[in-house]
């Protein structure tokens, strides 16, 4: 391995050390306020989107760390990186789909707000999905290409 890439990993290693650490400190920061708002409240579209979007990224980042100190030899490791993706994909959905919710709370419950917030998140998830999903190609100038998958 040459010397640019063993930086670049052990870059990206510090990286998820302090992303974890950033989001192990927000959990204890916020706890007293979860416990007080979420916690013995009926169970709805709301405070599972809450439970996702504040629980989603522990599994996300466990898996993430555990991917990068991960030897994989021989190994497929796909469908591993395919589970840490979906699982910070849908705290992502979740906590879009909580954003939606409030902005259409604090408008005073309109439905026109509700509908364009849904249709435009709706048309940038497909989007998203449908250029995840196509493989690019760039052209990179002197000669060589590279193809950008998923």
């Amino acid at each position: 391995m040459s010397a640019p890439d063993t930086f670049g990993l052990q870059l990206a290693k510090y990286t998820n050390v302090a992303a974890s650490a950033i989001l192990i400190y927000d959990y204890f920061v916020t706890l007293h306020s979860e416990v007080q708002w979420t916690w013995g409240r009926k169970w709805g579209i709301i405070r599972t989107a809450f439970t996702i979007s504040r629980y989603a990224p522990f599994a996300g980042a466990l898996m993430t760390s555990y991917s990068a100190i991960k030897t994989w030899g021989m190994q497929d490791c796909a469908p591993f990186n395919d589970a840490v993706n979906g699982i910070h994909f849908l705290g992502i959905i979740a906590s879009e789909g909580l954003l939606i919710f409030r902005v259409y709370a604090f408008s005073g419950n309109k439905k026109t707000y509700l509908i364009i917030l849904l249709s435009f998140g709706l048309a940038i998830l497909v989007t998203c999905a449908i250029l995840s999903a196509a493989p690019i190609n760039f052209n990179i100038p002197g000669g060589k290409v590279s193809k950008l998958t998923s």
